[in-house]
């Protein structure tokens, strides 16, 4: 066959080119049919090139089909590539996870749907994991899924590791695009085989998250690894940690936001066995008809699980960080004694 060109750069097109050509001219049933044949990297290179087309006359079309001119010589377009058109092409034959994945690579953006699928795996899995891993490897997971899901993962982990992650979480700067790729793709294989970066308050309003979801005493254990090597990454680490207990320190305009925002039936619960100190800053912010609720709770007969309990003090607990963080509550001032 002649040597072809494309039509802006005047350069010969490669086999890689002439078939990303061929796919793209294709009935989208048919190259769905093909596109199944090749694996996983054949894949990725013929969405690179069909991104980066230029574009390519007709004429030319029909020397590269040469046997399927029939499909594509009845006056056929000038054909021309892009990445919009290379998602389709892949979309047609491919699962979402996987046209998601070689699509992020080609933008140069992390794949946020590997990542979901990722915190969507047990807990277990993810744990088991990650004990053989690097604790920076750990770190990136888990500043990548959610906070509940990244805590218990933390609390599987063995205490060194954990402790040694959470610094790494505190003290890394961001993964570069690069960087972060070979992860993905690392993970994507070794899990699925069988950026904008974020800013300073970001990364702390995540380990906030995180830290917040643990037992008091890996809490505990966490701060005290930490100090050994990195006695002011503790101190820091201290002061985004927040619990249902800490709410009696707040002000009253505070904790009246806070308990404007959780649901009665946690509330409630939350203060089941509560402290008198407790109960009586919290009782003046509900309204009378949950104070009387709650009043009237201690003589049911029933006594609730206690981890009920904990967890809907932990709800409440979140609902002050995230009023932490959309800048409604002000915790720094609160501890420091500065809001009325």
């Amino acid at each position: 066959m002649s040597t072809l060109v494309a039509q802006e750069s005047g350069r010969p097109l490669g086999g890689a080119e002439k078939v990303a050509a061929v796919l793209l001219a294709l009935d989208r049933d048919v190259s769905s049919r093909i596109l199944k044949h090749f694996d996983h990297r054949e894949l990725k290179n013929i969405a690179r090139v069909a991104a980066r087309l230029d574009a390519i006359p007709s004429k030319t079309l029909e020397h590269i089909c040469n046997g399927l001119i029939d499909e594509i010589s009845n006056g056929a377009p000038d054909l021309l590539g892009g990445e919009s058109v290379a998602e389709e092409l892949l979309a047609s034959a491919l699962p979402d996870e996987q046209v998601a994945d070689i699509m992020s690579e080609l933008r140069g953006r992390s794949n946020k749907f590997l990542w979901q699928r990722i915190g969507a795996l047990s807990e277990k899995v993810l744990s088991d994991f990650l004990a053989n891993e690097h604790p920076q490897t750990a770190a990136v997971m888990l500043a990548r899924v959610d906070p509940p899901t990244a805590a218990k993962v933390l609390a599987l982990l063995p205490a060194q590791l954990r402790s040694r992650t959470m610094r790494r979480m505190l003290v890394s700067k961001p993964v570069s695009e690069h960087v972060l790729h070979l992860v993905e793709e690392a993970l994507q294989e070794d899990l699925f085989a069988a950026t904008n970066a974020p800013s300073t308050a970001e990364v702390s309003a995540r380990v906030a998250g995180i830290v917040n979801q643990l037992e008091r005493e890996q809490i505990v254990e966490i701060i005290e690894g930490i100090s050994v090597a990195e006695p002011v990454l503790a101190e820091q680490l201290k002061s985004m940690i927040f619990s249902f207990e800490d709410i009696v320190g707040l002000s009253q305009k505070a904790r009246m936001m806070i308990f404007d925002q959780a649901p009665t039936e946690r509330v409630i619960l939350a203060l089941r066995g509560a402290e008198s100190d407790m109960r009586e800053a919290v009782l003046p912010c509900l309204s009378q008809r949950t104070r009387r609720m709650v009043e009237a709770e201690p003589a049911s007969p029933a006594e609730p699980p206690r981890k009920d309990i904990v967890a809907a003090q932990r709800e409440i607990a979140n609902i002050v960080l995230r009023l932490s963080e959309q800048g409604l509550i002000d915790l720094a001032a609160e501890k420091r004694g500065e809001v009325a």
